[in-house]
């Protein structure tokens, strides 16, 4: 079977969901019109912050919604700041602080382009 293109693997774990796209707009937060145009192929590479809200709504993990996306280079992917703050509710500081805590740790385990046992 061929692999679903973005829109249309959006608009089958939408329609798998019962969900309306007014619906799942509301829950991931995303204007109707914007989640509608993703829906129709107008929208190719919708940015990470849009593809996190609509991961977490329809429950799918991150990674699938960016490799779909396009996003399969590790230069491609976002940084883990936008990660957090698409996800939580925290302030500007503790993203930082969290962000910096997560460069020390993989720094730490990711060591001449390998990991660490």
């Amino acid at each position: 079977m061929e692999k679903l293109h973005l829109h249309e693997y959006i608009r089958q774990q939408r329609e798998q969901r019962g969900l309306s796209i007014r619906r799942l707009a509301a829950a991931a937060g995303l204007d109707f019109s914007y989640l509608a145009e993703i829906e129709r192929g107008g929208v190719e590479r919708p940015g990470p912050t849009s593809l996190s809200k609509l991961a977490t709504a329809l429950e799918l993990p991150l990674r699938e919604l960016f490799t779909r996306a396009g996003y399969d280079t590790p230069r491609d992917l976002p940084t883990f700041a936008p990660y957090l703050r698409a996800k939580y509710d925290l302030p500007d500081a503790a993203i930082a602080e969290l962000a910096a805590a997560f460069e020390r740790v993989n720094t730490e385990y990711d060591r001449d382009q390998g990991r660490a046992a």
